[in-house]
């Protein structure tokens, strides 16, 4: 059995040596803390390398796993300081193991391991500015997340009272269709509401608009990753699905309608955010978990480019995705969930989806019009923090420090944007079979 755990040991055997060898070079003014930093950005690939050649894999194929792993790469090279990168790093364990974990207490866990290092991230991460408001958006998350893994646990025990099981794949065994649909339902609020769908939505908005950005990319990108992935590998057996569609209507509706006059442009991407929510989950729905990670993928790659800008023609290009123009390859992720949405007939639930997506059009093709008619020395620092400022108070805050230097900041948006245009190439092949 310990042979089988060998390497996530030495994954976390690794881990306690960069903690204690950090701390060590904050007592020692003459060692600098970059190699700390360059070690801790190579752990998650070089944990994941070593996961796929333990269990002898002959072909090396990209997975969640992978995915995870680089993504956490990538959002630690915009943190400075020691106890974020550590924290991030935990955060890697917890959502690394919950896309592997079969029970109720082991996923429990390590969603409670991932939602600490939110709590902290959130008020650590704090200037002279926002100081006020990232411990409140913290706070509100952590009472809000406190009470919905309090329900999780509930009905957890329940479940194990009744079947005397643990194991998501055995529950089908010794529950009936009725039962497992009414317990699976509670469950699955808890999920949504640590994904950000509406109804559950209330701490999306006070989140992304009280922290900094390079935590905002984080949580908007890698927890919904890790989560889906759980989702698609142990919990879509026991799940009741017109429970998921009722939360994609909401999602949708309420996204693209609250957005509309958004004062705020970080509050109008947080409810932008929440459509996505609601897009996903109706690709849960209807065509599948495909459809589903392939337009979570383009949503990843938008937020990578939101939250790096530092011109507003590349807005123009994050805007025109997310509202679904064509040539983008966001046109073609939501034309897929769309067409198979009617294919299996929810052509009610694809009307909604249809009028929201004209509906935030408006308002993306608002924000570009707004940038272009300003002055053409106007930047947009204001993703930084803005507090209750309006989207034209907002375009004149002085430039702030940059989360990543100059050139990584080209080379990741240079990145980003060929990817929106060229992966149409890849995202159109599922409607060649169907012409």
């Amino acid at each position: 059995m310990l042979w089988y755990s060998l390497i996530e040991l030495d994954f976390l055997i690794s881990l306690i040596i960069v903690i204690v060898y950090g701390l060590f070079s904050l007592r020692c003014k003459n060692i600098n803390l970059t190699d700390v930093y360059f070690i801790s950005r190579l752990l998650p690939i070089t944990f994941i390398i070593g996961f796929y050649v333990e269990s002898c894999n002959t072909v090396f194929y990209p997975s969640i796993d992978l995915l995870v792993a680089i993504l956490t790469s990538i959002v630690m090279g915009s943190f400075r300081n020691f106890e974020s990168i550590l924290l991030l790093l935990l955060a890697f364990v917890g959502n690394i193991f919950m896309l592997h974990s079969i029970d109720f207490m082991t996923f429990f866990i390590t969603l409670e391991a991932q939602n600490f290092c939110f709590f902290v991230l959130c008020a650590l991460m704090s200037s002279k500015i926002s100081s006020s408001f990232n411990v409140e958006a913290s706070i509100k998350f952590f009472v809000l997340s406190a009470f919905t893994s309090g329900v999780l646990l509930y009905w957890f025990s329940h479940l194990y009272l009744i079947t005397g099981c643990t194991t998501f794949s055995l529950i089908t065994n010794f529950c009936s269709n009725r039962v497992l649909c009414f317990f699976s339902y509670f469950v699955l609020c808890a999920l949504l509401f640590k994904l950000g769908a509406a109804p559950l939505h209330l701490w999306v908005t006070h989140i992304y608009s009280g922290v900094k950005r390079n935590l905002l990319l984080y949580i908007s990108t890698i927890p919904k990753l890790s989560l889906f992935g759980f989702w698609f590998n142990n919990f879509q057996t026991t799940v009741s699905y017109s429970s998921v569609l009722l939360f994609s209507l909401f999602s949708l509706i309420l996204g693209s309608f609250s957005a509309y006059n958004q004062p705020a442009l970080r509050s109008l991407f947080a409810y932008s955010t929440i459509n996505e929510m609601g897009l996903m989950l109706l690709a849960v729905e209807s065509a599948g978990f495909h459809a589903l990670f392939q337009h979570l993928g383009l949503y990843i790659i938008s937020q990578f480019l939101l939250w790096n800008l530092h011109d507003k023609n590349l807005f123009s290009i994050v805007a025109l995705t997310l509202a679904g123009l064509p040539p983008l390859a966001g046109f073609f992720g939501k034309a897929f969930i769309f067409w198979h949405a009617s294919t299996v007939g929810l052509f009610t639930t694809l009307l909604v989806a249809l009028i929201c997506t004209v509906v935030s059009l408006v308002y993306y093709l608002r924000i570009i019009r707004l940038f272009y008619n300003a002055s053409s020395a106007i930047s947009l620092r204001f993703l930084h923090y803005t507090g209750a400022c309006s989207i034209r108070r907002s375009m004149i805050i002085q430039p702030t420090n940059t989360i990543y230097s100059m050139e990584t900041r080209v080379a990741l948006t240079s990145l980003c944007v060929v990817l929106l245009f060229f992966l149409p190439i890849f995202v159109i092949k599922p409607f060649v079979c169907f012409a």
